[in-house]
């Protein structure tokens, strides 16, 4: 464990979306070995930044870098979503993603980079924040029912074999630009403490 603990935890600026790919990328390697489904696709880098440039530029989100000195050691992403009109309570923040890099777990890292999360999201008036984790993260659900979460839904899945035919994209290309909020859809790959993850309490 590294000794030297002094972090800095700040808003990641466009000079910073290095670091936050790091991140992410470390995030999701770890994801893919719980579920080979949540491995990142060819070009993600790209589908990043445009998600980062649209939360710099209309605030549907935030991303914050946890540095030791000139070293990124930990990330939060903080996203809006909104549900169809169909329903009464369609408004919430989302956790994508909180990743602390192995040095620095079992200091409070992870406790402060949820701490910022949710107060940006209680500033802007929600009332609920919102994760996807996976099934066999116990030590991450440990972390999130430790922070006050509890689950309310479940996603479950049948595996149907290789398919014949190639499934049709989603609609999101339809949608305008301005009512998807986030490029990072929802989904339990976008939300995952490693599994040293009460490690960082």
């Amino acid at each position: 464990m590294t000794q030297d603990r002094f972090v800095v935890i700040r808003h990641a600026e466009a000079n910073n979306d290095w670091a936050v790919r790091q991140l992410f990328g470390e995030l999701h390697n770890l994801n893919a070995s719980f579920d080979h489904r949540f491995a990142l696709a060819d070009g993600w880098e790209r589908v990043l930044s445009e998600h980062l440039n649209h939360v710099r530029e209309t605030g549907y989100g935030m991303t914050l870098l946890a540095w030791h000195k000139e070293t990124p050691v930990g990330l939060i992403m903080m996203g809006v979503h909104s549900d169809s009109r169909l329903f009464r309570h369609r408004h919430w923040a989302e956790l994508l993603a909180i990743y602390v890099v192995p040095a620095f777990r079992g200091g409070p890292i992870a406790d402060q980079l949820l701490a910022a999360g949710t107060a940006w999201a209680h500033e802007r008036g929600y009332e609920r924040i919102q994760l996807y984790v996976t099934a066999s993260n116990r030590r991450a659900k440990r972390f999130y029912e430790q922070a006050g979460f509890r689950p309310v839904q479940e996603i479950w899945r049948m595996d149907l074999g290789e398919a014949e035919a190639i499934p049709p994209d989603d609609l999101a290309g339809e949608v305008a630009y301005a009512h998807r909020h986030d490029l990072l859809s929802p989904s339990s790959h976008h939300l995952l403490i490693d599994e040293d993850a009460e490690d960082d309490q």
